[in-house]
């Protein structure tokens, strides 16, 4: 009888099933084949070995069958009547886990907080297969593509994080990013993430602030951009019945009065999430206690609170059971004066700055 020929299979996950193939020229037709493997190791047993009757020269091999992590050889016979042919040559191959890839520039909500975002994710893989090339792919909301970005080698500084500029993205807008790599081990795997750009704008107008500079004579002017969120936001008082600005105490018809026990909240600003943001509030008659609480949502995800005691303010963090607080430098009987308090947060480090009003 003829031999049969068993086609090249590329390296697989022993957890998907996969379906081996091979070429048979005998001049009778074949009603069924038996595919041998073992491990390529010496002269081993088959780990696995069994029979399908099937007229298609193919091979269902049922997931779970092998091992990730060994390297396997494969080989096929095929029956025809009461004769079984010779067994195919073996061919080799291995059995890997997928690859687990993950796009930390977006975060839980699926959002990023730029139209210009470098876009980074994180590659793992159980056996420590390495990339040898991977390219990214930008989608819009229907799935059809916006852009297809060069095939590129990962940096030798970092194998595991592959990135890629995504630039003149729509606020609000849903789109798809998309990462296939290709590893030292044939491996091919795509994982693919869905995302919407929500990012602070400046406005048109700002604040110009003229500031005098008595020992050298100089008048400094300083410029202030004020920035709104791509949605509308406005702090509101929890646990009050409404958010009317209307249901607000108010001195002097310009200050807003914020209860000790309720203070003001923002929500989706952004600011508990970005690694990186500035700020500066101006306070007066601040009890001590809450005074601050930045969430991007209301009694979900990260906070950043603030709490003033007698001298200093103390800006704290939480995530689950994690707590992490920060101490602002101290300013001998701050009480209630007015005050201005500058934050300033760099890679989830937090600095604060207390400056009194009149100093």
């Amino acid at each position: 009888m003829t031999q049969p020929v068993l086609n090249y299979i590329g390296n697989f996950d022993a957890n998907d099933s996969v379906v081996f193939t091979y070429v048979y020229l005998g001049s009778e037709r074949s009603s069924a084949n038996m595919l041998s493997i073992r491990e390529n190791v010496g002269d081993s047993a088959p780990v696995y070995e069994q029979q399908q009757v099937i007229a298609d020269k193919e091979h269902e091999l049922p997931a779970g069958s092998l091992q990730n992590g060994k390297a396997y050889l494969a080989k096929i016979k095929v029956k025809t009547g009461d004769n079984w042919s010779d067994w195919s040559g073996e061919i080799e191959f291995m059995c890997l886990d997928k690859p687990n890839i993950i796009f930390d520039t977006i975060d839980s909500s699926s959002f990023v907080y730029n139209d210009d975002v470098l876009m980074s994710a994180l590659y793992t893989q159980a056996q420590g297969d390495t990339i040898t090339n991977y390219q990214f792919k930008l989608y819009d909301q229907n799935h059809i593509t916006i852009s297809t970005y060069p095939v590129r080698v990962p940096a030798t500084t970092a194998t595991t994080r592959l990135s890629e500029r995504v630039s003149n993205l729509i606020k609000g807008k849903l789109y798809y990013i998309s990462l296939t790599v290709n590893t030292s081990h044939d491996i091919n795997y795509t994982a693919e993430k869905q995302f919407t750009p929500q990012y602070i704008v400046p406005t048109i107008s700002g604040v110009l602030q003229p500031l005098v500079v008595e020992d050298q004579g100089q008048v400094m002017m300083e410029m202030f951009l004020k920035q709104i969120l791509g949605t509308p936001v406005k702090p509101f008082i929890p646990n009050r019945p409404t958010d009317s600005e209307t249901y607000y105490t108010y001195y002097n018809n310009d200050y807003v009065v914020i209860p000790q026990d309720n203070p003001l909240m923002f929500t989706k600003l952004g600011m508990a999430k970005a690694s990186d943001f500035i700020a500066k509030v101006w306070c007066m008659n601040i009890l001590n206690g809450t005074f601050l609480d930045f969430a991007p949502e209301l009694g979900n995800g990260i906070h950043i609170k603030f709490l003033k005691y007698d001298d200093y303010i103390v800006c704290e963090k939480s995530f689950g059971s994690l707590v992490s607080r920060t101490k602002s430098n101290i300013v001998e009987g701050l009480g209630l004066k007015e005050f201005y308090l500058y934050i300033k947060v760099k890679e989830f480090r937090v600095e604060m700055e207390i400056v009194l009003a009149n100093s």
